[in-house]
């Protein structure tokens, strides 16, 4: 193994976790790396210890940014990124020292332009481990990236982190795939587009990184109109790039964004919902016009909470 690997890893006021996961980054037992710091506008100390880091290792590169929000930070260090391949990590999460050597050996073994893996999910409150979450029910060989996903899909076993997967940077080229900024719920875009445009895609059935999640993160934290907002937006794109590609992305991934977009908007406040009641009804409307991806308890979501109760128990008796 030879290729240079660009691992990006986007900051935004992390100083409590960074030490460890910049230290896991530099101490890989693959060595051939470069380390793209993207400090996204942080107001605490983690654009100094950013700084520190690069003048401590040459292979440590910073880029310090206004606040954009973690799909405008990993942008900006695809557009710096020099290696043959790239790997995202979130700035408080953690890595097994052989990660990179293990996912670049299965890419080159196998020609892959993907390699996905299994990791450790963490509860940062209480910092209990568990494999639950982000494993694999099967080991699966490599195959097309479309195929591979509509099998885990079925399977109910496809995660949409963009850490957990490994990336060829001549795929990423090809295809121009980026994220798309201003918006939460980037990486089921992101991960729905790259398995659908791979050639091959390989599995590493092995724990390699610590995903840690709180109660108090992004992704955990109440709804809100940016959440219901963001989350129909990135519906909607998913269904655009189906659309595009022949209807490529499996019918329950698109109900699961459906469903996701559906829950931020409940979680509204009243005000919240009435601001947003327009966008909410065209999305019922662009759903049912896809007839609700055969999944009869969605299509009875988009016409109120007590149908679906019902589609949902009938669902369990008979059937999707």
């Amino acid at each position: 193994m030879s290729g240079r690997v660009s691992v990006i890893i986007p900051v935004y006021n992390a100083e409590e976790y960074l030490d460890a996961c910049v230290s896991g980054v530099l101490s890989q037992t693959y060595k051939n790396t470069e380390i793209i710091l993207v400090d996204d506008g942080s107001t605490d100390k983690s654009g100094e210890m950013c700084d520190s880091y690069a003048a401590s290792d040459d292979r440590v590169k910073v880029l310090h940014k206004q606040n954009g929000g973690a799909s405008s930070a990993r942008n900006a260090g695809l557009r710096e990124a020099s290696g043959e391949y790239v790997y995202f990590v979130d700035s408080d999460d953690r890595t097994v020292p052989e990660l990179i050597e293990k996912l670049l050996g299965s890419a080159e073994e196998n020609g892959s332009e993907l390699v996905f893996f299994d990791a450790y999910a963490v509860d940062g409150d209480t910092g209990a481990v568990s494999e639950a979450n982000y494993g694999h029910k099967e080991v699966y060989s490599p195959d097309a990236g479309a195929a591979l996903m509509k099998r885990m899909v079925a399977n109910r076993d496809f995660h949409v982190g963009v850490w957990q997967l490994f990336y060829k940077k001549a795929f990423l080229d090809r295809t121009g795939l980026d994220f798309l900024e201003g918006v939460i719920y980037e990486d089921y875009l992101f991960a729905c587009k790259a398995y659908c445009l791979a050639g091959k895609v390989s599995y590493v059935p092995e724990f390699l990184y610590y995903r840690q999640y709180r109660k108090n993160s992004v992704m955990t934290a109440k709804k809100a109109m940016k959440n219901y907002v963001s989350a129909d937006a990135v519906y909607r794109a998913v269904c655009d790039f189906s659309d595009e590609y022949g209807g490529v992305v499996p019918d329950a991934y698109l109900a699961r964004g459906a469903y996701n977009a559906i829950t931020c908007y409940e979680a509204l406040s009243k005000d919240e919902k009435s601001e947003a009641a327009g966008r909410f009804r065209e999305l019922k409307q662009d759903i049912l016009s896809r007839g609700a991806f055969g999944d009869t308890a969605l299509r009875a979501r988009c016409y109120g909470k007590p149908l679906w109760a019902a589609a949902r128990a009938a669902q369990k008796i008979f059937g999707r």
